[in-house]
């Protein structure tokens, strides 16, 4: 197999794209923040998401599930809410969200309440930023102008129904800006994983009749495109990802091993033809102990066949 012509090791992004970004005059064009924190321990999925779009009408989400929050997941939302263009990330107030972040790409904080949930925590940066537009190819289009992704330590509290309970772990965050269609993309699986020797993510996109391929794996101080992913997985009845399997090589030709196991699932719509499955996951790395997230796209109808096909 022919490997695409990489750099072997990936520079440094502009500290800049850290804050809020010009957007065109474009009708799909939007800029969004998620943080997503994968917490076993304590049987909880938990993502913060905020958006803001080129009329400058902001939204904000959270959203909470697993065994550690019972049968009826916890998801509250705000949009349309006036944001002047003079606002930035580093004093972001949208809803029952508010977001610090340093403009420097190091350090963040978040918190959020709902009525039966509450999340407080501090960000830190593991690793430097990935941006797609390291790829030959660029960021793919229909996604955004382009996006960053970028592996961190978080701390804090998740309050669930009056029970506090503290975290200490790895999570992800990813920032894109420009114009997202969420119509073209046939497929799609987005993976983070992470522990405190390694750090990967890789975004494998079936669109158009054409696999594309970005990101990177972040090891023994070497930061590296990936150039190739095989992944296995299985599902429940409701075709949820139940368990992974994925092989991730990068420029340089390490070859890295993920196995996880999900213990929570929660589909995302963001737009009625469109299904998200967010997935949390133990897992390792090379067989050492690690936590993850993916997230499977699906045409809605399509998600909904397979299902039934399981059932």
């Amino acid at each position: 197999m022919t490997m695409p012509a990489q750099a072997p090791v990936l520079p440094i992004l502009d500290p800049v794209n850290d804050g809020r970004h010009r957007l065109r005059d474009l009708p799909l064009e939007r800029e969004s923040i998620p943080y997503v924190i994968a917490l076993p321990e304590h049987g909880i999925a938990a993502f913060v998401y905020t958006w803001v779009t080129k009329d400058n009408l902001a939204g904000s989400a959270l959203a909470a599930y697993g065994p550690g929050i019972g049968d009826t997941p916890v998801f509250e939302a705000v949009d349309g809410i006036p944001m002047g263009p003079e606002k930035n990330f580093d004093d972001w107030q949208v809803g029952n969200l508010y977001l610090s972040q340093d403009l420097k790409m190091k350090t963040a904080r978040f918190k959020v309440s709902t009525a039966r949930v509450t999340i407080d925590a501090a960000y830190e940066a593991v690793q430097p930023a990935y941006a797609y537009s390291f790829h030959p190819d660029g960021c793919p289009a229909f996604a955004a102008t382009d996006r960053l992704e970028q592996a961190g330590r978080v701390r804090g509290t998740v309050t669930v129904d009056g029970r506090r309970l503290p975290f200490d772990t790895f999570c992800a965050r990813d920032h894109s800006w420009g114009t997202r269609d969420w119509g073209q993309p046939q497929h799609w699986k987005w993976l983070h994983a992470y522990n405190a020797d390694t750090q990967l993510h890789f975004w494998k996109i079936e669109i158009g009749g054409r696999s594309e391929l970005r990101g990177y794996v972040n090891r023994d101080g070497l930061f590296a495109e990936v150039v190739d992913v095989a992944v296995d997985f299985t599902t429940d009845a409701r075709y949820h990802q139940k368990t992974l399997s994925a092989t991730v090589t990068d420029s340089i030709g390490r070859r890295l091993k993920v196995d996880g196991e999900y213990f929570a699932t929660l589909v995302m719509p963001p737009v009625p033809t469109c299904s998200l499955v967010e997935g949390a996951m133990r897992c390792t790395i090379d067989g050492e102990a690690a936590v993850g997230w993916t997230e499977f796209m699906w045409p809605t109808d399509y998600l909904a066949y397979m299902a039934s096909l399981k059932a």
